[in-house]
């Protein structure tokens, strides 16, 4: 899958992303023409009317753009897209109760659950809420600041960028799966010593003890159906690893003997298919 598979509608508890369409034209044109909206979108003009929220649409519909309403019991709360950069904004009257922060916290566990580059942020340096959100959700602010053009106050403003790698996302929301009993999560790290363990007597693919965090390192989960992997049982208790490469059958390590004898069959037979749908 690419970036391009974005799905058309995501649903969570509260709110679900979805396409805009020509019926929400009107209420973006109430929301892009609030002045405090407006001016924190750098390629928003004012006034903005319906022919500039027709031009929004049609951008939206561009492959590699994916521009989602955010639906709130019916109504449209504010709106994300992700594309080139990530950018959003949402009515005031939904600010303030974690809105924006649950939406772009769903979008982007989808958007990252398949390969994709990084992803870039830019805010003003005054917008205090933006920079907030963003740090809170593990974006890295990169150095320095620059200048970038806002159509509304018809100047330039200073900026930030933030940057999201694929990495970055899964170290901090690191994705499980369940294989009837065990689960799976991507290897970290601080996993070395434990999957060291795991090693003696190993062959390749497996390195050795030594060459293991570079291993783990070149093997990080990235967001395809491929890296290295922990196996844990009901007790979050480390049992074993598994290594997948596309192309290859699952290469499988056990803490012991008795672990693999229990459990190699059922996690080479969930695994024979690839990774499952990862738990929510």
């Amino acid at each position: 899958m690419t970036v391009h598979d974005f799905p058309a509608r995501l649903v969570a508890e509260e709110f679900c992303l979805r396409p805009m369409s020509e019926g929400d034209l009107p209420e973006v044109v109430r929301q892009l023409s609030d002045e405090r909206v407006a001016p924190w979108l750098a390629a928003i003009a004012q006034p903005f009317g319906p022919t500039e929220a027709l031009a929004l649409l049609e951008h939206g519909q561009h492959p590699g753009e994916h521009l989602r309403i955010i639906e709130i019991e019916g109504a449209a709360a504010g709106c994300i897209c992700l594309g080139a950069g990530l950018w959003y904004w949402l009515d005031p009257a939904f600010q303030g109760r974690g809105v924006m922060s649950a939406a772009l916290h769903l979008a982007l566990a989808e958007w990252f659950s398949r390969p994709a580059p990084p992803l870039l942020a830019t805010c003003r340096t005054d917008n205090a809420a933006s920079l907030s959100l963003l740090a809170r959700l593990g974006f890295a602010r990169c150095p320095g600041s620059r200048r970038m053009f806002f159509q509304a106050s018809g100047r330039s403003h200073p900026c930030h960028d933030f940057l999201m790698a694929p990495e970055q996302w899964h170290l901090l929301n690191p994705p499980r799966y369940d294989l009837d009993g065990l689960s799976l999560r991507p290897a970290r790290q601080k996993d070395v010593p434990t999957l060291a363990l795991m090693l003696p007597g190993a062959t390749p693919p497996w390195p050795t003890a030594e060459a293991l965090p570079g291993f783990v390192e070149r093997h990080r989960f990235r967001g395809a159906a491929s890296g290295l992997f922990v196996i844990e049982d009901k007790l979050d208790r480390s049992i074993g690893m598994a290594l997948m490469v596309a192309g290859d059958p699952p290469a499988l390590a056990f803490l012991s003997s008795d672990e693999a004898n229990a459990h190699a069959d059922l996690v080479e037979q969930a695994l024979a298919k690839g990774l499952p749908a990862p738990a929510r």
